[in-house]
């Protein structure tokens, strides 16, 4: 919304010389250029040696505020001489003084801003006032968590050995916690390894089980032969400062043994 200046206004900013001599200026014909800005006017202000003045005049807040870069002092939240002209001339030609203008957003801004955790309060929010939704949401999650074609299965696969096998590499010796600790005896550094591993294959086991506990069997198989699969990537292929060094052979015998379990138990025995 613009805002109109009034003489008031002007004169509450600025020092009566300075109104006086700004009046002069204004009378004189010296504002030779003035627009309207973000909040204010800008223009040319000719000073007395008939050198143009840069103004800016702005609202912040509730105040005034001025730049010149003519040879004036200007004090700090008062208009000078300059300023002074400028506004009287802005406000005798009503120009506006603008607000910024509004950013407009598109609708589905905010929703792409959201982190994984807001997006999910969100929906739960929606679908507590919406709960008929309830019933289309839950088929998309199926359809989510239980790709049918050939393809996606295939993605889910090989997505989940990826993300086995960089979360494995990621394990770093200097996470290694080895040593005598009082009511649990020793550990070695194989053992130490074990640790750091086996909660990386937990998450993914646990993937395996929610499939399965929802009917959908093929899902399941893919995020399980993906775990194997990643287990096998990693086999023998180390960095000296990674914690695979300790981990033993044969990773998709060792580690891959809860979930090979869980699939049999589910009829879908596994090589």
């Amino acid at each position: 919304m613009a805002v109109v200046m009034d003489e008031e206004t002007v004169h509450a900013f600025a020092d009566d010389t300075e109104v006086t001599e700004g009046r002069t200026l204004l009378a004189d014909g010296a504002v030779i250029e003035a627009e309207s800005e973000q909040r204010g006017v800008s223009g040319l202000v000719r000073d007395g040696s008939g050198a143009a003045c840069g103004v800016w005049v702005q609202v912040v807040g509730r105040e005034l505020t001025a730049e010149c870069d003519g040879p004036c002092a200007l004090a700090s939240g008062r208009l000078c001489r300059h300023a002074v002209a400028l506004a009287l001339h802005a406000v005798e030609r009503r120009l506006p003084w603008h607000t910024p203008p509004t950013t407009r957003r598109t609708p589905d801004e905010a929703l792409h801003a959201l982190t994984a955790v807001e997006k999910a309060t969100v929906l739960d929010r929606l679908l507590d006032a919406r709960p008929e939704l309830r019933t289309e949401a839950d088929k998309m999650a199926v359809r989510l968590l239980a790709p049918r074609e050939r393809t996606e299965l295939n993605a889910l696969q090989e997505g989940t050995a990826a993300d086995v096998e960089q979360a494995l590499r990621a394990l770093d010796t200097d996470s290694l916690t080895t040593g005598y600790r009082p009511g649990f005896g020793y550990t070695d550094v194989y053992e130490a390894a074990s640790r750091l591993i086996e909660p990386v294959i937990e998450q993914h086991e646990a993937d395996v089980r929610r499939r399965l506990a929802l009917g959908v069997p093929d899902a399941a198989e893919a995020v399980a032969l993906g775990v194997l699969d990643g287990l096998d990537a990693c086999e023998g292929d180390y960095h000296g400062d990674e914690v695979l060094c300790y981990a033993g052979e044969n990773l998709a015998e060792i580690y891959g043994y809860k979930i090979r379990e869980l699939m049999r138990t589910a009829g879908r025995a596994m090589e």
